[in-house]
């Protein structure tokens, strides 16, 4: 694994005087996980095809893509790019919702296949939106992804006969706060299951994002931390397609590191201007995603032009592919992987490895405890409190 030195170009005992090192390294250590998740994906790629011929036809299969918080965005953004690469549609549902209304979600005589993303595997709504589903569904299959595989969801998911478990890389249960290289392992591990039949081209594909990001290391970091030492205090970061969800992980990366102090937000280039346009104020930056898809793009840039034409006090950063002819205060070019529709989800990962590292440094430069920026405890690191329910209650 590489250290954080090497990354970051600052000394490890930086991240831990400021009690970010988990973070930190976690961050930093994704493209060392992403290779590892190749050798894990190329080991199983036959148990995968196998599994999916057990299932039958995908297009018959209603298909739910399932988690809680960081887990359920992996959700929304896998729904937008499995869809235009695969033609296969699913849905995003978070185990939250599952849970607390089964019958409204999940339906006796669909065939289902259960998706299921979780980084602990031990957060009650995950365990429970499976135990619901197996009440409810007569024919349910069951993929779980998960990064403990002793984990309970890991443990459910392998008492039945018609499922499987993905296990991601050592090192991705992220010890940390908030959930970092647990999110883009998962992205691209079910990526990858879902297109098995160009697995060697993803393989490869992966291995180019890991040595661009490594490379881009230093620049991102540099970025990255000028911008958090910048006095904003409402963020919202703003995508189309799969980089809607890639915003609403984004968003919520800087809420948690900074324990609420910077309030976010999210939304699509177009839904942005039906009402939460009104939050910006001369203390909001808005961050801009702008798609690799030629079509997206379109609507990403006219309301990027807006919100700079209508500029006051308020700041505008901008990841692309390539550079605008736009006025923004930033214009971050990401390199392109590939121009097919495949590149727009490794877009998006590059734009959320940017804005994990925004997260973190923001709240080193608020002078949080960013490995625990809520100490007193009102949130944890896996979500206590919830009760589950008799199904029949």
């Amino acid at each position: 694994m590489k250290t954080c030195k090497i990354f970051y170009e600052l000394d490890e005992a930086f991240f831990k005087s400021k009690n970010s090192f988990s973070t930190a390294s976690e961050i930093s250590r994704q493209p060392d996980l992403w290779r590892d998740l190749c050798g894990i994906l190329e080991a199983r790629k036959a148990e995968i095809v196998s599994f999916l011929e057990r299932i039958g036809n995908l297009q018959n299969m209603r298909i739910i893509l399932t988690g809680a918080g960081s887990s359920a965005h992996i959700g929304e953004t896998l729904s937008f790019i499995i869809g235009k690469t695969s033609k296969i549609r699913c849905e995003a549902i978070a185990t939250t919702d599952i849970v607390s209304s089964p019958r409204s979600v999940l339906f006796p005589n669909v065939p289902t296949l259960l998706v299921s993303f979780a980084r602990s595997g031990s957060s009650p709504e995950s365990t429970g939106a499976v135990q619901y589903a197996r009440s409810i569904v007569k024919d349910l299959w069951e993929l779980a992804l998960v990064c403990d595989g002793a984990s309970a969801l890991a443990k459910l998911t392998s008492e039945s006969p018609k499922s499987m478990t993905l296990v991601m890389p050592e090192g991705s249960n992220d010890n940390g706060f908030a959930m970092t290289s647990s999110v883009s392992c998962m992205l691209l591990s079910c990526f990858a299951f879902f297109n098995s039949a160009r697995l060697e081209e993803i393989r490869a594909d992966i291995v180019r994002l890991s040595d661009m990001i490594e490379k881009e290391a230093s620049r991102l970091t540099g970025i990255s931390r000028r911008w958090a030492e910048k006095n904003y205090e409402r963020l919202i970061v703003i995508g189309s397609g799969c980089c809607k969800g890639i915003a609403k992980e984004a968003a919520l990366k800087s809420m948690e590191l900074t324990a609420g102090t910077v309030n976010t937000n999210y939304e699509s280039s177009l839904g942005f201007r039906h009402g939460p346009k009104a939050v910006i104020k001369d203390n909001t930056l808005t961050i801009h995603l702008v798609s690799p898809d030629p079509l997206s793009a379109k609507y990403d840039l006219d309301l990027v032009r807006e919100i700079s034409r209508q500029k006051k006090g308020n700041r505008i950063i901008a990841l692309s592919t390539d550079a605008l002819a736009v006025e923004t205060d930033e214009n971050l070019v990401i390199p392109a992987l590939n121009r097919g529709a495949d590149g727009e989800l490794y877009f998006g990962i590059s734009c959320l490895v940017f804005c994990q590292l925004l997260a973190m440094f923001k709240s080193i430069s608020l002078g949080l405890p960013t490995d625990n920026p809520v100490p007193t405890g009102e949130l944890t690191r896996v979500v206590s409190g919830v009760t589950l329910y008799d199904l029949d209650s």
